[in-house]
């Protein structure tokens, strides 16, 4: 709403103010009394073209201020979307005008570019004189004149209407979806009966993918494992020349000078420390190799079960979990399509009442 008009230096005012009140307001007077200089001023203010002669003789500029109350949500919620922001839940519009014809745009003391000012001014405020329209005449707009018009009688109703109307599309479109003849009905419950049994059969354990995999790799590479700690333990434990042995012969070397020497004793000592980690170590492999043991039969177990769990991760799902979850689910879709009958006539009663 407008509340204010500010002009001055304009055509023949030198400075005017004009307050304007809630409901209509009537500018009335002879011919040239400066009506439509005021009307003008609002047209300038507003982005509207800068003509000669406008700027009041010998002014430097020419100033028009609008200020108008923002009271309506919508156009709170537009303002917003271009960073303007009411001020106590005012807008002040102005232009200055130059005597060069340059002119300066503002909107609450920021400057703004005139097709801004435009812009805001679309929102606030609908000017019409003889043979001059703006939004009146945009198609867009008119049901929203009309529901702004009819909002007090009609908004409960405009509300239940909507509500019912979503409330038909959506039961019309899962009645759709439900449309299935008694062929393909049965088709689609073997189909899901299957896909459950399939699911069921597997037995699946959460997790056991990742164990089952650990086990493929370490058997799957059995014979490199074995020649390599078999020849781990030729190097430190039983072969000629063996780490061990060479290290007791470098101990017992160093341990019969120590006593001529403190550093020979140091030295002896450390390397006493290195045979006795090798010894614990020589120990730990050994365990490992008895330990070891490869079956061609579980080898083939274990590639037989991944290539089931695979073969239902293509079909369900990337994990365990994933296929476990498309059972229950289809577990649930089977149950709906059992008592298909009923859940048609639901649907069709809703339909109805709606």
């Amino acid at each position: 709403m407008l509340l204010n008009l500010h002009v001055k230096n304009l055509a023949l005012i030198e400075e005017e103010e004009v307050d304007f009140g809630r409901g209509l307001n009537i500018l009335t007077g002879e011919t040239g009394a400066g009506k439509s200089i005021l009307i003008g001023s609002i047209h300038l203010a507003l982005g509207g073209k800068v003509s000669k002669g406008m700027l009041r003789e010998n002014a430097d500029y020419a100033l028009v201020e609008l200020t108008f109350s923002v009271e309506q949500p919508h156009q709170v919620r537009e303002l917003e979307k271009m960073d303007i922001f009411p001020e106590d839940g005012q807008l002040i519009l102005s232009r200055k005008i130059m005597k060069t014809g340059r002119s300066v745009c503002r909107i609450n003391s920021e400057t703004v570019s005139a097709s801004l000012m435009q812009k805001v001014a679309s929102l606030l405020i609908d000017i019409h004189g003889q043979h001059e329209h703006q939004s009146l005449l945009t198609r867009k707009n008119h049901i929203k004149y009309l529901d702004s018009y009819a909002k007090r009688e009609l908004g409960d109703r405009l509300q239940t209407l909507q509500t019912s109307h979503h409330a038909y599309t959506e039961g019309k479109r899962l009645l759709e979806e439900a449309s299935l003849d008694r062929e393909q009905q049965q088709r689609e419950i073997s189909f899901l009966e299957y896909e459950i049994r399939e699911i069921d059969d597997a037995r699946l354990q959460p997790g056991e993918d990742e164990e089952l995999e650990t086990a493929f790799r370490r058997l799957s590479h059995g014979r490199k494992i074995l020649e390599a700690a078999a020849e781990c333990r030729d190097l430190c434990a039983d072969g000629s020349g063996n780490a061990s042995d060479r290290i007791g012969e470098a101990v017992r070397s160093l341990t019969g000078v120590s006593e001529y020497d403190d550093q020979a004793g140091v030295l002896a000592e450390q390397l006493q420390e290195i045979d006795s980690l090798l010894g614990d170590f020589n120990r730990e492999l050994a365990s490992y190799l008895d330990d070891f043991s490869f079956s061609d039969e579980e080898f083939a177990e274990i590639q037989e079960r991944l290539d089931l769990i695979n073969h239902l991760k293509s079909k369900y799902g990337k994990t365990i979990e994933d296929i476990l979850r498309q059972k229950t689910e289809k577990e649930a879709e089977l149950a709906k399509l059992e008592h298909y009958d009923e859940y048609r006539r639901e649907l069709e009663d809703n339909l109805n009442r709606e």
